[in-house]
């Protein structure tokens, strides 16, 4: 006689997302130890010997009581993976995990990082400091030549070294240039490099000369640059005369579109 018991089959088929879903690693080592349970029944019902007619039917209700205390077992699983992770939570307070699984879970960073020092990435990185700290001390340095010191500003941007002082630190150059007849592409480089500071110093500076600047070009530079201080209510005032005012329709529409970002807040 075939006996049909319930197994949770199509449930199985979720188990591995349900694993890797939860951000906790307690929660998926009790799934997968769940995994390992019901593969092992699943393995015993199917290599069960044939049941004469004969044979007390006690084996078989036990068989229906282990799968659905499983089933029980997985739903709770599964309910508790959705639900919030309390990050403060004592691992060892878990008690689906056995000492050996915690000393697993504890010692997985050290054997990541000794695979990145394998792979030389912890030595790039080291590399990449030792490189900013160096073009941050020539931008720092009055003495050396000033050309030298505003080249070196884009390494220090595209490792995003630039902060307050290094800002200050160019400001004296920025007055320099305004008096200097090849001083514009100081400070297009200073508008560029300089770009994503929110500095006040830096800010009224431009805000002082773009008024006179007659270059569209340079005017559209300074706008990408005084967009992140958009805020500011002087910015804002400039923006809003130069959406009424510039000559250039693009620019124009960029500063409409700095002022619509802002008040949406993007």
């Amino acid at each position: 006689m075939t006996n049909t018991i319930p197994f949770p089959f199509l449930q199985l088929a979720n188990l591995n997302q349900l694993c890797y879903s939860s951000y906790n690693p307690m929660k998926a080592l009790s799934i997968l130890a769940l995994l390992f349970s019901l593969a092992a029944l699943a393995v015993s019902l199917t290599s069960q010997p044939t049941v004469s007619p004969a044979e007390p039917a006690q084996s078989t209700a036990r068989l229906e009581a282990k799968v659905r205390a499983l089933e029980n077992e997985l739903a709770r699983l599964t309910d508790a993976s959705q639900q919030p992770i309390n990050e403060l939570e004592d691992p060892a307070a878990n008690q689906d995990l056995s000492e050996s699984q915690l000393t697993s879970i504890n010692v997985t960073p050290s054997k990541i990082e000794q695979q990145l020092q394998d792979l030389g990435v912890l030595e790039h990185f080291r590399k990449q400091k030792e490189k900013l700290a160096e073009a941050r001390a020539i931008v720092l340095d009055t003495e050396r030549d000033n050309w030298e010191r505003v080249k070196t500003l884009s390494s220090l941007k595209d490792g995003g070294g630039i902060d307050d002082e290094i800002v200050s630190s160019m400001m004296p150059l920025w007055t320099a240039s305004l008096d200097d007849p090849k001083g514009s592409y100081l400070q297009w480089q200073l508008l560029e490099n300089l770009r994503g500071t929110t500095n006040g110093e830096f800010r009224t500076n431009i805000l002082e000369w773009i008024g006179e600047e007659e270059s569209p070009k340079m005017r559209g530079q300074a706008l990408e640059t005084l967009a992140p201080m958009a805020n500011d209510p002087n910015v804002a005032e400039w923006l809003e005369y130069l959406v009424e005012s510039d000559s250039e329709p693009r620019i124009q529409e960029r500063a409409r579109r700095i002022l619509q970002n802002n008040a949406e807040g993007k």
